[in-house]
């Protein structure tokens, strides 16, 4: 249950994997079948992450997961107080790359979850690309969205990359749509395969062994992209798929990482510059401009 007792509610399973093509549809699995890693730190000690807690952790389970919580050791004893599995990871991207490798001991894919989620929805419509931003707001007010629950959206995920067709690069990671704007979501096509991949949700496959770089202490998923990208050759982003997250403006967890002044963030953007040259570009249209990236892995210099 929920923070107010309620029972977490979705639409029915099925109507997201009618979603499916045939041969995706029979790469469906249980819920079972994954290694579900909730990436935490800071969150069990006032009440405004307690609540993005006990949300998760009740979406989780009522989907079909037994989630392991990766914390800090200093907040392992009161995550534990909350009756949750907890594994300690350390900070931010050890935590991350302990979930991989444990997953990976088990034989499983790894699902990777922020610990503040609300809700995952799945917006059913055009799947081609809208072109621009005005016909992408009308597909999207065309599209039907399906509250999903956070398992199905896994699965779904999971499916749609081991559906790739042979004689195509094979993708080992999969996300979600890593904005909240669906008219933009439209713009591109239901599924893009050399686009960011949000750390907030995202499926690692087994049969790679790609792991977070220690380097960074931000945007570290921006780098997992492409270094999926270098290793397989494609990622499998869904864009039709979308988690609403409050992490920038919740206490604790990767936003404990930030800086006021954005110095962190800085660093963080000369080490993928550095690593990938020609792929990432400042953002001005977000922050002060000099804290945000685009990513264009077809701009990569070799």
């Amino acid at each position: 249950k929920d923070w107010r007792g309620k029972p977490a509610k979705f639409d029915p399973d099925a109507r997201l994997f009618a979603c499916l093509s045939q041969g995706e549809k029979e790469k469906l699995v249980e819920p079972g079948a994954f290694h579900v890693a909730v990436i935490s730190a800071r969150r069990a000690s006032e009440i405004v992450g307690l609540r993005a807690v006990v949300g998760v952790q009740a979406q989780l389970v009522a989907s079909g997961a037994t989630p392991v919580w990766y914390v800090d050791a200093a907040s392992a004893a009161e995550y534990r107080q909350l009756g949750l599995k907890v594994e300690i990871g350390g900070k931010l991207v050890p935590a991350r790359n302990k979930a991989l490798g444990d997953a990976q001991k088990l034989g499983k894919p790894c699902l990777q979850v922020s610990d503040d989620i609300t809700h995952w929805s799945y917006y059913k419509g055009d799947d081609g690309p809208a072109g621009n931003l005005l016909a992408g707001n009308e597909a999207a007010k065309k599209s039907t969205r399906i509250r999903v629950s956070p398992m199905a959206a896994a699965c779904f995920l999971l499916a749609k990359m081991r559906g790739v067709p042979a004689g195509q690069s094979q993708p080992k990671l999969a996300g979600v749509f890593p904005l909240g704007n669906t008219g933009m979501a439209f713009v591109k096509g239901a599924n893009t395969s050399e686009h960011f991949i949000l750390g907030d949700f995202f499926v690692q496959d087994v049969g790679t062994k790609c792991k977070f770089d220690t380097d960074l202490t931000l945007k570290e998923d921006y780098d997992f992209t492409c270094t999926h990208l270098a290793k397989h050759g494609a990622v499998l982003r869904c864009n039709r798929m979308f988690v609403a997250a409050v992490h920038e403006t919740n206490p604790g967890g990767a936003c404990s990482e930030r800086d006021g002044a954005g110095d962190k963030e800085r660093a963080n953007i000369v080490i993928l510059q550095r690593k990938w040259p020609g792929v990432f570009s400042l953002n001005g249209n977000r922050g002060d401009g000099s804290t945000q990236v685009t990513m264009a892995w077809r701009r990569r210099r070799v």
